[in-house]
């Protein structure tokens, strides 16, 4: 698979088109920052890593972008860049990468030009970095993988919610390379069809045996015996273990537990949180018509009352352990996650 998202040599961004695909495949190239919020608000770039990547990537343009002749000017609009950038409040990966490029900035001695370098350097390591614990999360599930393994995914944490490789898209691909018979059931995930449109895609792109079905489908694949895990990404973990992600997460969860199907989540460091309360976790709503259209086409009363969050919380016991880049959480607790994450 190509990269979601790209620093090119001519200080612009290249991300590809989400919204397109898989009918197209469609890049975005732009040196706005305003344009990578805007991208990000209506998920042209969608999964926690890859927001996370663009937001560094688009702080890097706001200082290329800035007039500014002083740090402290410089630091200013920065700031306000963040304010622009984060768009979406559930995913931490979006404040942890807008939060560490102003650190950079706040940190970096000399004159604003080297500041403004320094920050691209900074947009173009943080994106390389995920590269390099995508590798390793799929290095270490292979402790859970077997030859032959059939792998039930939600939404999509494959290589288009990544900068590259994926999460859960790297569980799945390291345990393709090992073993060589891989397979992969998607749930479609309404209502913005992420399963369908994205991981379906790219798994069948890389030549894995991939089969769609409908989120109501899960209980009765799960009754047949068809999966032997699940694997989902995550958009936040808490240092409880309460895993958020996309919508229909939860139900899958209790869905294995009943069926004694082992529950895995992969995700890199930059996604846990060891900060928030669970209480405190701000679950994003979307518009009513992502739920009432289809194809531009209504499939309901068009007035009719919609309930749209984008995420769940899944309790951590019915978690079977949660795959990072820094290891391997089985039964996560507090205490498990301190001990990992703590500093």
């Amino acid at each position: 698979m190509f990269r979601t998202i790209e620093w090119q040599e001519n200080n612009t961004v290249k991300l590809v088109d989400q919204t397109k695909l898989p009918l197209a495949v469609e890049f975005i190239e732009t040196s706005s920052h305003k344009r990578i919020a805007q991208a990000i608000k209506v998920m042209e770039i969608r999964g926690a890593p890859a927001i996370g990547a663009a937001a560094a990537m688009g702080m890097a343009l706001a200082a290329i972008e800035s007039e500014a002749s002083t740090k402290e000017r410089l630091l200013a609009d920065l700031e306000t860049a963040a304010r622009t950038l984060n768009t979406r409040p559930t995913a931490v990966n979006l404040t942890w990468a807008t939060s560490r490029m102003l650190r950079v900035a706040r940190n970096t001695e000399g004159s604003v030009q080297s500041i403004v370098q320094r920050l691209i350097e900074e947009a173009k390591e943080i994106a390389e970095e995920d590269v390099r614990m995508c590798r390793q999360i799929g290095e270490n599930a292979l402790q859970f993988i077997r030859p032959g393994f059939t792998i039930q995914t939600i939404c999509n944490a494959g290589s288009l919610a990544t900068v590259h490789l994926g999460t859960v898209g790297a569980v799945v691909r390291v345990a393709q390379e090992r073993y060589g018979d891989i397979k992969v059931y998607a749930a479609e995930t309404r209502p913005r069809q992420q399963g369908a449109r994205l991981t379906v895609f790219e798994f069948m792109e890389d030549g894995i045996d991939t089969t769609l079905i409908t989120d109501g489908m899960i209980g009765t694949v799960f009754h047949q015996g068809r999966i032997d895990c699940c694997v989902v990404g995550a958009d936040r973990i808490l240092r409880t273990g309460h895993v958020i992600n996309k919508i229909g997460t939860y139900t899958m969860a209790i869905t294995a537990h009943h069926h004694n199907i082992p529950f895995y989540v992969a995700a890199p460091t930059s996604t846990i949180d060891m900060v928030t309360d669970v209480e405190d976790v701000v679950i994003e709503e979307r518009s009513p018509d992502e739920v009432r259209i289809i194809n531009n086409q209504y499939i309901t009363v068009p007035t009719a009352k919609v309930y749209n969050p984008a995420f769940d919380i899944t309790p951590p016991e019915l978690v079977t352990a949660i795959i990072t880049d820094r290891g391997v959480i089985e039964a996560p607790n507090e205490d498990k996650m301190r001990s990992m994450f703590e500093g």
